[in-house]
């Protein structure tokens, strides 16, 4: 009986058929899984996309964070941006199983070297529907993409550094610097006072003997560091970046410095040339380390009012020849006012308004800076960046009080960014570090920018 059975060959056909079918259908299943792959991949790279582009795109919070941003790093606030737009760009039907199946999205966004990077990677298990005749239940499909925001090449660059040196740099540096320096003048018989003010006269053979008693002597001997300092310490750090950074040519950038003088002058003001322009870092960085506190005869000398903001930017735009160029070449660099400054103008004025209030009724003008010197710059296609050492009134000054507080004081800061060039306005308190912010400008404004685009 069973001989007859495995010699009967009628109906084989269907069995082989049969056999025949599973590798068939399997083959055939493995073409609709991928071809679903497929689609699945096309569509979450085209997420991707708009994510990492979205992420740091003009006007997104993620662009915003990194304009404030004082040193290189991540941005999270771009990250979390770039998720909600990775998941929100998907198609229906992918959302929805999507919410099903195991979904790794990583994003990172990063600023370095003046550019922007942002990038999306993503991985996702797709439930099979046919390979599972191979025991194949899942299909991992990843992908990502990534995109920049900034330069790859440097443009031609001249710097015009204009530190502000006068007396009201003179603050102790630091809070701790702050309180220190006002215990000690009151342990001296006087009322605590944060700025340090350095008087003494000059002698015909160029060497300056220095008063005593004055408030900068005590600052020095007890070893308070003061925002000039700082500020001396931060140009020279810039000029390091700059060296570290001409890697193109030797002529790539090129950099001058002024301040407002080594002393105060008896009548009108000035700017002082502490460096002509160069391509000698070594030489730029050791002129702007000795940049130090403008020193006066004595107390109330020229009334006290030694800052004048719309000299020194009429005088800076009379040494810079030309306007600026495109920066694509050092035949046509672009030009650039680096203003270090605490934002206050005091300076006396006949005959004209004040943009601030009058002290007494000696024209004494205290002010914020007046913009439209600044876009006397600007029309020139000169740019300005201006690093804002915050101001600080010296505990119940009456002065502040007064004369400041309420009529402008609020405007300080808006003013100096007002007169800034776009995105190069930065401000530093007194425990920030101003070397970063420096270095930070620097990039913004040094980068030629060619906007944002995928890389990969």
């Amino acid at each position: 009986m069973i001989n007859r059975i495995w010699a009967d060959r009628s109906g084989n056909f269907g069995i082989l058929t049969a056999l025949a079918l599973v590798p068939l259908i399997g083959a055939a299943g493995m073409v609709i899984d991928f071809s679903r792959a497929l689609t699945l991949r096309s569509d979450l790279n085209g997420a991707a996309d708009a994510a990492a582009l979205g992420a740091i795109t003009e006007g997104s919070p993620g662009l915003v964070a990194l304009s404030k941003m004082r040193q290189d790093g991540r941005v999270t606030v771009a990250e979390d941006e770039g998720r909600k737009l990775f998941l929100g760009h998907r198609s229906l039907n992918t959302a929805e199983d999507l919410t099903r199946w195991p979904l790794d999205v990583s994003i990172e966004v990063q600023r370095a070297a003046g550019a922007v990077t942002s990038s999306v990677s993503y991985s996702v298990g797709m439930p099979t529907t046919f390979m599972h005749i191979f025991g194949k239940t899942h299909v991992t499909i990843t992908g990502g993409a990534t995109a920049v925001y900034g330069s790859e090449n440097k443009t031609f660059t001249d710097f015009y550094m204009l530190l502000d040196n006068t007396p009201s740099m003179g603050i102790a540096a630091t809070t701790k610097d702050i309180k220190k320096f006002q215990a000690i003048t009151r342990g001296n018989g006087q009322r605590g006072c944060e700025f340090a003010c350095h008087l003494g006269r000059w002698s015909s053979d160029g060497t300056f003997k220095a008063d005593p008693n004055s408030s900068y002597i005590v600052a020095r001997n007890n070893n308070i560091t003061l925002r000039i300092d700082v500020v001396a310490k931060a140009a020279q750090a810039l000029i390091d970046r700059v060296k570290a950074e001409m890697k193109e040519t030797s002529d790539q950038y090129h950099v001058a410095a002024y301040s407002f003088g080594k002393s105060a002058l008896k009548e009108g003001y000035q700017i002082l040339k502490v460096l002509s322009s160069t391509v000698d870092m070594s030489t730029a960085s050791s002129a702007v380390g000795k940049v130090s506190i403008q020193t006066t005869d004595h107390d109330h000398f020229h009334e006290n009012a030694l800052t004048s903001f719309d000299t020194a930017l009429t005088l800076v735009g009379k040494e810079i020849v030309g306007p600026g160029g495109s920066g694509t070449s050092r035949s046509d660099p672009q030009k650039i006012v680096y203003f270090v400054t605490d934002g206050v103008a005091d300076s006396l004025k006949q005959g004209v308004a004040c943009g601030g209030s009058w002290y007494q009724d000696k024209g004494r003008c205290l002010e914020p800076i007046d913009t439209k010197y600044c876009k006397a710059l600007k029309d020139r296609n000169i740019k300005i960046a201006i690093l804002y050492t915050t101001y600080i009134p010296p505990d119940g000054d009456h002065m502040w009080e007064t004369y400041m507080k309420k009529q402008f004081g609020k405007r300080i800061s808006v003013a100096l960014e007002e007169c800034a060039s776009e995105e190069l306005f930065f401000e530093v308190g007194p425990d920030d570090d101003m070397a970063e912010a420096m270095a930070h400008l620097f990039t913004k404004a040094a980068n030629s920018y060619k906007g944002l685009r995928l890389a990969f």
